[in-house]
């Protein structure tokens, strides 16, 4: 007996609502998103980037979700759909990303919907008639977003090539890309003072929905420049909800400072190290990146993220079976995810770092001399070696621990 249309409707009411879920709308998002990002290895490697598509991905599915019930399908992206394709456009990426991000899209949501429909039960409607009915609608979403899209993309790099900023911002690419530009020349097209200390950071907001905006981004890079008493800030928009800094200093900037000024507002923040000249440029803007991934792989709960804190921990990381290794052989039991034990690894962190001073340690940690002595006394029978003995690799691991890494 065939299934009526009623049938088909009635099923796909159950349908969306079920699909609404945020444990199920998350399975999509994995399951596109995964497609994607296997793909296209130049998305793979930007972590805001990575963040902006599940953004999108999410939004549209939920978008797409809540008119699938209408007769007629009206598409309206949105903004988290355009604010990637204003991101890839900022990046410098070519637009046959933006096409690969939906023409995989396409694919993975085929497959997705292929597998809806064949978990449709013997007594519900027709798979074919469910098929029609999801990917006739779910084709026709695609292929309106690649056209808005590609008008939005076309629309933001017209704007980067041929702004009041362009040039700027192509100096500042071309020194990132390691170009031979002359420190007279930089310092003359980007009225910023090369010759000076040069400290990069990587301004960033996580939630895709944020009101946090570039000109807010901005007013915080030069409230941090204000700070630390630097003139203003030289600055890229590379994204809706990002942009990288640069401040030129005499001196080597005070990252509490810094960091004082980013607790205030609704952001994050990484920083490179200081460096003079062109060279120091980059080499603080590649640490800054770093650092930011670092940052956001380890899914640090931190406002502030400085290379210099991680750059050990961070070089590990990138191994992860390495740094795994790592922390199981420098601290042994000392690692195991019992909270009771982070009281332990904190003081031995900071004994570590402080050459291993006992009354500066306590100081730091506000307790008494001896509950700090009992507290190192707990790490060396769980680390099962004196703390004398491989100081820098235990450090090291406590990093990873603390960033939620190598567990």
């Amino acid at each position: 007996m065939e299934a009526s249309s009623w049938d088909l409707d009635a099923w796909v009411s159950g349908y969306v609502a079920d699909a609404s879920t945020e444990e199920n709308v998350e399975k999509f998002v994995q399951h596109v998103d995964g497609i994607i990002l296997e793909r296209i290895p130049e998305l793979a490697a930007d972590p805001l980037l990575i963040a902006e598509l599940h953004a999108s991905t999410k939004s549209q599915w939920r978008v797409f979700l809540t008119i699938l019930e209408q007769e007629s399908l009206d598409i309206l992206l949105p903004p988290q759909a355009f604010d990637l394709a204003v991101s890839i456009a900022r990046r410098g990426l070519d637009l046959g990303i933006l096409l690969k991000v939906y023409r995989h899209a396409a694919n993975a949501t085929w497959e997705f919907i292929v597998t809806v429909a064949d978990a449709v039960p013997e007594d519900g409607p027709d798979h074919a008639d469910v098929l029609k009915r999801l990917w006739g609608r779910a084709g026709r979403w695609i292929n309106e977003a690649i056209e808005q899209l590609i008008r939005t993309y076309a629309t933001e790099r017209e704007a980067v090539v041929k702004g009041t900023f362009a040039r700027r911002n192509e100096m500042i690419q071309a020194i990132l890309r390691d170009e031979a530009i002359p420190v007279d020349t930089a310092t003359r097209d980007l009225g910023h003072q090369m010759r000076a200390q040069q400290t990069c950071l990587v301004l960033w907001t996580d939630d895709a929905a944020s009101d946090e905006s570039p000109a807010d981004l901005e007013a915080l890079a030069q409230a941090i420049a204000r700070a630390i008493e630097a003139g203003r800030p030289l600055t890229l928009v590379v994204g809706r909800h990002e942009l990288w800094a640069w401040v030129a200093t005499r001196k080597i900037p005070d990252v509490d400072s810094i960091a004082s000024v980013v607790d205030s507002h609704a952001a994050r923040a990484a920083i490179g190290g200081t460096f003079p000249g062109v060279d120091g440029f980059r080499t603080s803007h590649r640490e800054a990146v770093d650092a930011q991934k670092f940052a956001l792989r380890s899914d640090s709960a931190s406002h502030v993220t400085a290379y210099g804190d991680i750059e050990l921990a961070c070089l590990i990381s990138e191994n992860p079976l390495a740094a795994r290794h790592l922390v199981e052989r420098e601290l042994g039991k000392l690692a195991e995810p019992d909270p009771a034990l982070d009281v332990v690894r904190e003081t031995l962190s900071h004994y570590l770092r402080n050459g291993s001073n006992i009354v500066l340690t306590a100081s730091e940690l506000y307790v008494h001399r001896n509950t700090v002595r009992y507290r190192l006394d707990q790490a060396e029978e769980l680390v099962g070696h004196p703390l004398t003995e491989r100081r820098t690799e235990m450090d090291v691991a406590l990093r990873l621990v603390n960033a939620g890494l190598g567990q």
